[in-house]
């Protein structure tokens, strides 16, 4: 299963429910599967929302125009992200199952490989728990230990890679797009990068939260997506 067929599957699923037009928003993968949707589903997409605009970049090439100092810091802060936290993603990408096998196998090792991203990601001050509970930890581990499901988790990352969401030269995201880029996450984007690959319509710099803006800062989010969404209704 990969972003682009989960797209498919998205608007499969809202059109047989009756819905021939709807918007989307994702943080995440969810914002390559919005990305997806807005891009080959937009016969029924109406817009879409997004918190990152890094999971899928222009096509930087000839004929593309010279990039602003901001982004030239971002691909700077990318580089660097790539070589110091991106490691859990290349073993999902390349060897998915050699780690599914031991943290299906380990609930304290699975719990680890999951709370460590809530920590490093979220916006704190060095306590995770300034963000979300312990309580709230253990149930979010406890529902990929029940279903077993942190198998077909880590497996999205290759299946994803092999067929990713992907924009060709010239190519963009042309349905209305907003964005709401919070503060504590891995990166933020200037909105010329943003608008080299979407129609951006609101582009909001969050005052707080992070890589789970939504868990984070629920209210905050929901505000962003009513003043984004409400004049596109009708």
């Amino acid at each position: 299963m990969s972003a682009k067929r989960t797209a498919a599957l998205w608007s499969e699923l809202m059109q047989g429910l009756g819905y021939s037009r709807f918007v989307a928003h994702g943080g995440d993968w969810g914002a390559a599967v919005t990305t997806q949707l807005g891009l080959g589903h937009s016969d029924h997409v109406t817009a879409v929302h997004l918190t990152s605009a890094t999971i899928v970049g222009p096509h930087l090439g000839e004929g593309s125009a010279p990039l602003s100092a901001a982004e030239q810091a971002l691909i700077k802060h990318r580089d660097w992200w790539q070589a110091t936290e991106h490691g859990y993603s290349h073993e999902q990408r390349t060897k998915p199952l050699t780690l599914a096998y031991g943290l299906s196998d380990s609930p304290v090792g699975m719990l680890a490989w999951i709370v460590e991203k809530f920590w490093k990601w979220s916006d704190n001050q060095g306590d995770v728990e300034e963000r979300f509970t312990k309580d709230e930890l253990l149930t979010n581990a406890t529902i990929y230990w029940a279903t077993q499901t942190i198998s077909s988790s880590v497996r999205f990352y290759k299946e994803s890679a092999e067929d990713p969401v992907r924009l060709g030269p010239g190519e963009r995201v042309e349905v209305p797009t907003g964005f709401a880029i919070f503060p504590g996450d891995s990166s933020q984007p200037p909105r010329e990068w943003a608008e080299r690959s979407y129609n951006v319509q609101r582009y909001t710099l969050m005052p707080s939260g992070g890589h789970f803006g939504a868990w984070e800062e629920p209210e905050l989010l929901a505000n962003e997506l009513r003043e984004f969404f409400r004049p596109l209704r009708g």
